[in-house]
């Protein structure tokens, strides 16, 4: 079979929907099936024991958010919808014989693997390193790249249901510190965001405003 036919073969199966704000799956639980996003937003995170969430990762439409690599063990992290959620569920059993049937796709899932490896990175950089508006543009910028190779930005500006705790979750700051830092980057024309959608005028002005870097994407504008 084609390559084609074998992504509809895994994919044509269970849908799994989780309403926005619900778990997909929580921490300490061994997942059953492989779960690819078809739909909708979802974000990995991690609770403190005072409470507070931080989010360590953002999962689109396309991206592999229960991969068959970590089933053997209880997950250490929980994995949330941001918005109604659509995801198919795949049996270990059915990714391994697409596997060992195409060479493409086993590389596409290889790179994938890498790919969510360096996104990882450059987030430890992003926290570790930056300051909050760096953070903050380098994270549109990354979604701005990943939704764009998924067909799924309009012109330069993209659907984003994020809100602006969500956003302080994931760069680890205050909600109140994402607010001033978006009124500012909208005062000087970097973004325009307004009804969940984003528009970057420039995206390479942006870029070079927060050192945003692509290549870990392996993409560029």
């Amino acid at each position: 079979m084609r390559d084609e036919q074998l992504l509809d073969f895994l994919l044509d199966g269970q849908m799994l929907y989780v309403g926005a704000g619900q778990d997909m799956i929580r921490e300490g639980v061994r997942p059953v099936f492989v779960k690819i996003v078809m739909e909708g937003w979802a974000a990995r995170y991690k609770m403190l024991e005072n409470g507070r969430r931080q989010i360590v990762g953002f999962l689109l439409p396309g991206d592999l958010c229960i991969p068959q690599a970590i089933m053997t063990m209880p997950l250490d992290h929980s994995i949330a919808a941001i918005n109604d959620l659509h995801c198919a569920m795949v049996q270990p059993g059915q990714l391994d014989a697409v596997e060992q049937e195409s060479i493409g796709i086993r590389r596409a899932l290889a790179m994938d693997a890498q790919i969510s490896l360096a996104i990882q990175r450059e987030w430890t950089v992003n926290l570790g390193a930056r300051a909050a508006p760096e953070r903050i543009g380098c994270l549109i910028c990354e979604l701005y790249l990943r939704l764009k190779a998924v067909g799924m930005t309009q012109g330069t500006g993209y659907f984003c249901p994020l809100t602006q705790i969500e956003l302080a979750e994931a760069a680890g700051v205050s909600a109140v510190h994402v607010n001033r830092v978006i009124k500012q980057m909208r005062r000087e024309d970097l973004i325009r965001w307004r009804d969940q959608f984003i528009e970057i005028p420039d995206p390479f002005r942006l870029a070079r405003a927060c050192g945003f870097r692509p290549n870990y994407l392996q993409m560029s504008f």
